[in-house]
C-alpha cells in the first residue's frame, strides 16, 4: 500500500510541475497508524488537492488544513494567481483530516468502532504525508481556520522548524468550557435522533444532523449579525442553513469524531499543561487573526495564545459575522482584510 501512495503522488506532481495553476487530487496511503490513544488503523487514507508547481528548491510549499467542517477544498477561494495564497509563488497542499472528505473515517464502515483520535493524530498523519508521501523535508507554511487552525499550532509545537510560517484564522492552543458546550450539545442532538441507533444506523440520521446545526447556528454568528436579519423569512432560513449543509455532505459519525477531536484540543497536554512551555517551541513567526466577535472560539484563547507566543503578529477581523468571518466569499470587506494580511505575512516570511 506503500507503493500505491507513491504512485498516486507522482502522478499529481507530473501534472503540477507542468501547469503553474494545475489541480490534482489524489489519496495517500499510510499502510499502518497507530493513535495516542492506543486504537491502529490499516491503510490510514488521506485525502489531498494540489494547486500550483513545486519549486526546484521544494521550499515553496504551503499546507492548508479546513474547519471542522471543511475538506480540503473549503479554501479554494483564496488560492490562485494573485491571491492570497499565492500558485505563482508557491505549491499549495489543501487536504482532509482524519475523519472526512477523502480520508479514512467512520463511514468507510466502522462506524463507532472508529479510533478515537485527537489533534496530535491528525498532524503527525500529514506529517508523515509531507514527508514520506511529497517527500518535502519542510513547509513554507501551514495555514488553517478555526479546526484547521488548531492543527496548525499543534505543527508548530510538535515540529519546530519544519515550516517558516503559521497563518492562523480565529484560532486557539486549547478549546475551553465554552467549545466543549457547543460540542455536548451537538453531540446530544445528534444521540437524540431515533435514527442514530446509538451510532449503528444503517441510514444517516439527517434529522438530527439537521436540528444539531440550528443548536450551532447561534453561536457562530454575533448578536448584531442576527439582529440584522430583520424579516423573518431570512432568519427562519439563516437558522436551518447549517444543518441543512452538514446534512448533504456529512455522516454522523464522522462529523461527531470531527468535533471531538476539537473538544479535547490541547496543545500542553504533552508538556504537563504547561501552556507556555508547549507554545515557546513554536519557532515559526505566526499570524493570529482572530474575529472580534467570535462566540465559537473566544477571542480570549486567540489572546492567550498570541501571547504565548516568541514570534507572532496579531490581526484582528472587523466583522460582525463571529465565527464564520474569517471564511466570507470573494467581494466581502472579510475576504479582502484576510486576503490582504495573509498575503503580506507570506511576503515578508522571505525576509
Amino acid at each position: 500500500m506503500r507503493r500505491i501512495g507513491r504512485v498516486y503522488f507522482v502522478a499529481g506532481m507530473l501534472l503540477a510541475v507542468g501547469n503553474a495553476w494545475a489541480q490534482e487530487e489524489s489519496v495517500y496511503v499510510i499502510p499502518k497508524y497507530t493513535f495516542e490513544a492506543g486504537g491502529v488503523l490499516d491503510n490510514m487514507k488521506v485525502g489531498y488537492v494540489t494547486f500550483g508547481k513545486l519549486n526546484a528548491a521544494k521550499d515553496n510549499a504551503i499546507l492548508v488544513i479546513p474547519g471542522a467542517s471543511g475538506n480540503r477544498h473549503s479554501s479554494d477561494t483564496l488560492i490562485g494567481p494573485g491571491k492570497a495564497l499565492d500558485t505563482d509563488k508557491y505549491f499549495v497542499i489543501g487536504l482532509d483530516p482524519i475523519g472526512g472528505g477523502n480520508s479514512s473515517s467512520p463511514k468507510d464502515g466502522l462506524g463507532t468502532a472508529f479510533p478515537k483520535y485527537n489533534i496530535r493524530d491528525t498532524v503527525r498523519v500529514q506529517h508523515e504525508f509531507i514527508t514520506k508521501g511529497l517527500g518535502l523535508a519542510g513547509l513554507y507554511a501551514v495555514a488553517g481556520p478555526s479546526l484547521g487552525s488548531f492543527q496548525g499550532i499543534e505543527w508548530g509545537v510538535t515540529y519546530p522548524g519544519f515550516m517558516k510560517g503559521l497563518i492562523l484564522w480565529v484560532p486557539a492552543a486549547r478549546s475551553d468550557r465554552q467549545i466543549h458546550a457547543i460540542v455536548d450539545a451537538i453531540t446530544a442532538v445528534i444521540a437524540l435522533d431515533p435514527e442514530y441507533k446509538g451510532g449503528a444506523y444503517t441510514e444517516n440520521p439527517v434529522e438530527g444532523i439537521k436540528r444539531a446545526g440550528m443548536v450551532y447556528f447561534p453561536w457562530l454568528f454575533s448578536e448584531e449579525y442576527l439582529d440584522g436579519l430583520v424579516k423573518d423569512e431570512d432568519f427562519d432560513k439563516a437558522k436551518v442553513a447549517f444543518g441543512e449543509g452538514w446534512a448533504k455532505v456529512w455522516d454522523a459519525n464522522s462529523m461527531l469524531t470531527r468535533y471531538a477531536a476539537a473538544r479535547t484540543h490541547d496543545v500542553s497536554v504533552p508538556y504537563g499543561g504547561d501552556m507556555r512551555k508547549a507554545l515557546a517551541r513554536v519557532t515559526a513567526k505566526v499570524l493570529v487573526m482572530p474575529s472580534m466577535t467570535d462566540r465559537t472560539v473566544p477571542i480570549s484563547l486567540a489572546r492567550e495564545m498570541y501571547r504565548g507566543l516568541p514570534n507572532a503578529t496579531w490581526q484582528e477581523i472587523p466583522s460582525i459575522k463571529g465565527h464564520l468571518a474569517c471564511c466570507q466569499p470573494p467581494g466581502t470587506a472579510e475576504y479582502a482584510y484576510v486576503s490582504e494580511r495573509t498575503k503580506a505575512f507570506l511576503d515578508d516570511l522571505t525576509n
